[in-house]
């Protein structure tokens, strides 16, 4: 709670609180800034906005309990306005460092005392009661966050695999069989040896493009041959049949690079229906091609 001395204009989210006995005004502002007040908002506030935050409207702060200015005497009134104004010179602090403060403490201890209550008895208790209160609110905001991620996360899975299944059950054209106008003759290709590693594309130069993995490294004549081989490489299959015919291999990785971009919008934009968001659509879009060995192209 903040006192307005420069008399700022409030909104609609700010409770402005005036005493009706003009007397009280500053002393009961002190007041509202102690301990036990504080406790009173732990205990009426509503906590049900989430990330841990603590809101007060009417209804709560009804239920405040704050200290009555009359029965306080002017000794005291005197003394704890000393503490407060010392108090107020520095920021306030979050709770569990605030109730370790020198400054604090003595406020919240001459108010105990102006309510005939003993400070040596009743303030630990109460500041305890206010920092676990304040620890479970946080606590509690944090376990329903990792719920409801634990809950995005299982979701995000079972929706992965349900698209991923229904692509599968739709039918994926295999390369290079499907991208072939006619059964290659063993006459027409070449035999490539290639180990059971993922292979990529590697150097190029002069119209030789690489294609390496793991401990191998094999220079195919053009870099759409480079494309055939990696497009055509199956795990557990050694043997890559490169067909001779330059015009043969370019139609087949021209014709799949296509399919598999058409595959992947038509994929990403039914993801994009379910979840309404455009980076997890892509994210998981992308996870179900690396699932099913499908390579990923360039726009």
């Amino acid at each position: 709670m903040a006192l307005n001395k420069e008399k700022t204009i409030l909104g609609d989210v700010v409770f402005e609180g005036i005493f009706k006995n003009k007397k009280h005004k500053k002393i009961g502002a002190i007041l509202a800034n102690s301990a036990i007040t504080a406790l009173s908002a732990e205990l009426a506030g509503r906590i049900n906005l989430g990330e841990g935050l603590l809101t007060t409207y009417g209804p709560e702060i009804n239920e405040f309990l704050l200290p009555n200015p009359d029965i306080i005497d002017s000794e005291f009134i005197e003394s704890i306005e000393k503490a407060f104004t010392k108090l107020s010179q520095r920021p306030v602090k979050p709770i569990f460092e605030e109730v370790k403060m020198k400054d604090r403490q003595k406020l919240d201890s001459l108010v105990l005392e102006a309510m005939g209550l003993d400070p040596e008895k009743y303030l630990q208790p109460i500041y305890d009661g206010l920092t676990e209160l304040v620890r479970e609110r946080i606590e509690l905001a944090a376990m329903r966050k990792q719920k409801s991620k634990s809950k995005v996360i299982k979701d995000i899975t079972k929706l992965t695999e349900q698209v991923r299944d229904e692509l599968v059950n739709s039918g994926i054209k295999k390369f290079p069989d499907a991208f072939l106008s006619t059964k290659l003759k063993p006459q027409d290709c070449t035999n490539v040896s290639v180990p059971d590693v993922p292979l990529r594309l590697g150097h190029y130069f002069m119209g030789q493009q690489d294609v390496t993995g793991e401990g191998f490294n094999y220079t195919a004549r053009s870099l759409e041959a480079a494309k055939y081989i990696i497009y055509a490489h199956k795990p557990g299959e050694y043997i890559v049949c490169l067909p001779n015919d330059d015009i043969i291999v370019t139609k087949a990785v021209v014709e799949y690079e296509h399919y598999l971009k058409e595959l992947f919008k038509k994929l990403n934009a039914e993801i994009l229906n379910r979840t309404f968001d455009h980076k997890q659509a892509e994210s998981i879009s992308k996870r179900i091609f690396e699932e099913l060995g499908l390579p990923l192209v360039g726009g």
